[in-house]
């Protein structure tokens, strides 16, 4: 399953705010990613915010895909994060993106 340009543009981003932009991205508040997914949304556009929550609902529908495969091989940020996280991480947008339509 390719890959649109969102899940790059978001992952790119991610990677780069992290550390430097939102240090406590990874805390356990349900909100801690919030503003790294609203800075995606302003960068890039409400259309990138539902075309990746289309591709993560395909991801996360299908019993096949390896998450952390797929992060490995497509995702532009260059740190590695289990199965369990990319998961969690892909839930925590769904949840965003679902509260702001």
């Amino acid at each position: 399953m390719k890959p649109p340009q969102a899940f790059r543009d978001f992952t790119l981003q991610f990677h780069q705010d992290m550390d430097l932009v939102h240090p406590n991205w990874g805390a356990d508040s349900p909100t801690a990613r919030h503003d790294i997914y609203t800075s995606f949304r302003r960068r890039y556009g409400d259309e990138a915010v539902r075309e990746l929550n289309v591709f993560l609902d395909k991801l996360m529908s299908s019993e096949h895909v390896d998450l952390e495969e797929l992060w490995f091989k497509e995702s532009k940020a260059d740190w590695v994060i289990s199965s369990e996280g990319i998961r969690r991480l892909f839930k925590d947008f769904q949840a965003w993106a679902s509260s702001i339509k």
